[in-house]
């Protein structure tokens, strides 16, 4: 639990020290709806990184402005339902987070930075953390 826990907050700092190109931190957005595509995922009892290249398949996350949720898994529908977010859950005595979850699964804490989307186990020992970017609509 320790390593998730180091794990994130070395996460966490990356994403809130990353800059844009005038040099300040980039804006924190609470904003989910939308599409996110995988960029890679890192964790696990062997801290593995896998990536679309790595597995073989891309994936998508589609959250709708009415809490929907649609997970596409090389353009195919994988998993749909709904999705719910908590906002500063006490996770413990000094640290809050934002919880993401979908149907009845275990939830996750997630950060959006940048039109980058952060996301980790937090329930989970040897869990994993991954990078989505926000797909732009024309």
């Amino acid at each position: 639990m320790r390593y998730f826990i180091l794990l994130f907050a070395a996460l966490v700092l990356c994403s809130v020290s990353s800059c844009n190109k005038n040099g300040s931190p980039g804006p924190t957005s609470t904003q989910i709806t939308g599409s996110w595509r995988w960029v890679k995922s890192v964790g696990g009892i062997g801290g593995f990184t896998l990536t679309p290249q790595t597995e073989g398949f891309k994936q998508t996350q589609v959250y709708g402005a009415n809490g929907s949720f649609k997970l596409y898994k090389n353009d195919t529908l994988r998993l749909s339902g709904k999705f719910s977010v908590t906002r500063n859950y006490k996770y413990s005595t000094i640290e809050n987070l934002d919880l993401l979850k979908i149907n009845d699964q275990i939830p996750f804490a997630f950060i959006i930075r940048n039109d980058t989307l952060f996301q980790s186990d937090v329930y989970i020992s040897d869990g994993f953390s991954s990078v989505y970017v926000r797909l732009k609509t024309d």
